[in-house]
């Protein structure tokens, strides 16, 4: 048989390039080279059905952490290594420090089972349709990776620290974490659950936009001296056969059109545009 890319893998790099189609490939490989074929390597062909078990996936021009998450979330993945790092199967892919020559920070490295039900696996492995993990959706803490933890830090920044944004938890986003706690009077454990995130959002809120010091119809009493828009609106609404030309100013002729429109309303002609003769112009009571 010839020599060939597990079936599983194939779906893999197929899903990648269909969700970045113009990414980066110059990394990418699966074939082992000379250094590979004097050692043992998920990249040398099996001896039995010539199968490629181990795929690199170059890391620029796409989501490497999401691409990570979904690789260790399927069945026929055995271990993936990523920027020092290993998330191995045999140890429940937690992540662990990866000491080999090779730091694998330019490419991602995914090795399948050379069981024959999982490398010719054809479930699909989530990439196109993923969604990148939003902060709140899980508790973070040191070791943690992913856009979550990117949008921690992009967060964290805006408040005035000054973290790498690599969508790594390390040690220093970690103490931003305890610092903010502190000050927000939070158990300063340096994990960020729902508390946490409770407060960063609070915190990193936008500002309300100042309020109009323009008052709007319905929204105050309004007499003869005010002034404003809802002045002119009732000089407008009233006409100007009533109350002369919508000047804004609330004058003695505007006062004689309310009173002529109170009067024809039926209510207290006491020249005062307050509740009352606010509903009876339809307009909402905003006070």
């Amino acid at each position: 048989m010839a020599v060939h890319l597990a079936g599983a893998l194939k779906i893999l790099r197929t899903e990648v390039d269909q969700r970045w189609p113009h990414r980066d490939r110059t990394s990418d490989g699966w074939i082992g080279d000379a250094a590979h074929q004097g050692r043992r390597s998920d990249h040398n062909p099996d001896a039995d059905d010539s199968s490629v078990n181990a795929l690199d996936i170059d890391k620029d021009g796409i989501d490497p952490l999401l691409v990570v998450r979904r690789c260790i979330e399927h069945p026929s993945t055995e271990y993936v290594i990523f920027d020092r790092t290993i998330w191995s199967r045999s140890r429940g892919f937690h992540p662990a420090r990866y000491t080999g020559s090779n730091p694998h920070d330019k490419h991602i490295h995914v090795s399948v089972s050379h069981e024959p039900s999982r490398e010719d696996s054809t479930r699909a492995w989530g990439i196109v349709t993923s969604t990148a993990s939003k902060l709140g959706d899980r508790t973070l803490r040191s070791g943690s990776r992913g856009s979550d933890v990117r949008e921690l830090q992009t967060v964290a920044n805006k408040l005035g620290a000054r973290l790498t944004v690599d969508g790594v938890f390390g040690a220093k986003t970690q103490a931003w974490v305890r610092a903010f706690q502190q000050k927000r009077k939070l158990i300063a454990d340096g994990v960020v659950g729902p508390k946490t995130v409770a407060a960063l959002r609070a915190a990193s809120k936008p500002a309300p936009p100042p309020k109009s010091a323009q008052p709007r119809p319905g929204t105050r009493t309004v007499r003869r001296g005010s002034s404003g828009p809802d002045v002119a609106f009732i000089q407008r609404f009233i006409g100007e056969r009533q109350c002369g030309k919508p000047t804004g100013t609330f004058n003695a002729r505007t006062e004689a059109g309310v009173r002529w429109y109170q009067r024809l309303q039926g209510v207290a002609d006491d020249g005062v545009v307050g509740r009352i003769t606010w509903t009876r112009m339809r307009v909402t009571i905003g006070y």
